[in-house]
C-alpha cells in the first residue's frame, strides 16, 4: 500500500479507538450516576427540603442528556471505524492483486536493427519486461503494420504475425524482432504515405491471462516510430 494512505489509515484508526477508550468509560460513569442519583431517595437519606429537588432534577436530566449523546458517538466512531477498517481490506486485496502478478510491457522504442536485402524487409526490434513480481508462464507477441491506423479487432484475426516468446521472469527482459516491408518503409521515409505499426503482447499467469497492446507512427522527421496508442487487456 501507499506509505502515506497507510499512514493516513492507522492515524484515523487510532484516533477512533482512542475515542471509543474516552466514550465508552464516560458513558458507563453517566450511566452508573444516572442510576445512583434518584430525586426522591437522594432527598429521604439527606433530609434536604424540597427547595433542593428542582436541582437535583435539572441535573439528572444533564446527566442523562450527556450520556445520550456520548452513546451517539460511540456508535458513530464504532461505524467510522468498522468502515475504515472495511477500506482497508478492500486495499490490501487490491493491491495483492495488482502486485502479485506478471506486469510485461515495453521497456525501450521500436529500434532499426539491419536489412535484409534478400527478403527485401527491414528488421526492427522492441525489448519487453517484466516489471511485475511474479513471472509469466508464457508470453506471445503479435505484430502487424498498413499506411492506416489499424483497429485492434485485428489481433482476432490470423492475418497478423505471432511468434512464442516463452516465459518471462521478473525483471526480465526479451527482445522481439518486427519485419517491415522496404518498399512501404521507403514510402515513409519519403512522406508519401504513412505507416503504422501494432504490437501486441499476451501473456499467462496463475491469476488467468493478460495483454499489453500498442500502436506506433513512423516519423519521417526523426526517422523513429512514435507510440499513438497504449492499453491493457
Amino acid at each position: 500500500m501507499n506509505p502515506l494512505l497507510k499512514s493516513i489509515a492507522k492515524s484515523s484508526r487510532v484516533r477512533n479507538l482512542f475515542l471509543l477508550a474516552f466514550l465508552v468509560p464516560l458513558v458507563g460513569l453517566f450511566s452508573l450516576a444516572f442510576g445512583v442519583v434518584e430525586p426522591d431517595q437522594a432527598l429521604d437519606e439527606s433530609n434536604n427540603t424540597t427547595a433542593q429537588k428542582p436541582l437535583i432534577d435539572v441535573l439528572v436530566k444533564y446527566v442523562v442528556f450527556v450520556s445520550g449523546i456520548a452513546e451517539a458517538l460511540v456508535v458513530i466512531l464504532l461505524w467510522k471505524t468498522v468502515k475504515d477498517f472495511a477500506e482497508l481490506a478492500r486495499v490490501s486485496k487490491l493491491q495483492t492483486e495488482v502486485r502479485f502478478r506478471p506486469w510485461i510491457g515495453p521497456s525501450g522504442n521500436i529500434q532499426l536493427v539491419g536489412e535484409d536485402a534478400e527478403k527485401n524487409k527491414k528488421q526492427y526490434a522492441i525489448s519487453i519486461k517484466n516489471f511485475g513480481e511474479i513471472p509469466s508462464s508464457n508470453v506471445t507477441a503479435m505484430s502487424s503494420c498498413s499506411t492506416s491506423i489499424p483497429q485492434r479487432e485485428i489481433l482476432k484475426t490470423g492475418k497478423i504475425d505471432n511468434f512464442n516468446l516463452g516465459p518471462l521472469l521478473p525483471n526480465m527482459e526479451k527482445r522481439y524482432w518486427i519485419f517491415l516491408d522496404s518498399n512501404l518503409m521507403t514510402q515513409a521515409e519519403q512522406g508519401n504515405s504513412d505507416l503504422f505499426v501494432i504490437i501486441y503482447f499476451s501473456y499467462d499467469f496463475t491469476g488467468g491471462k493478460s495483454g499489453y497492446g500498442m500502436i506506433s507512427q513512423f516519423d519521417k522527421k526523426s526517422g523513429n516510430f512514435i507510440h499513438r496508442d497504449m492499453w491493457l487487456d
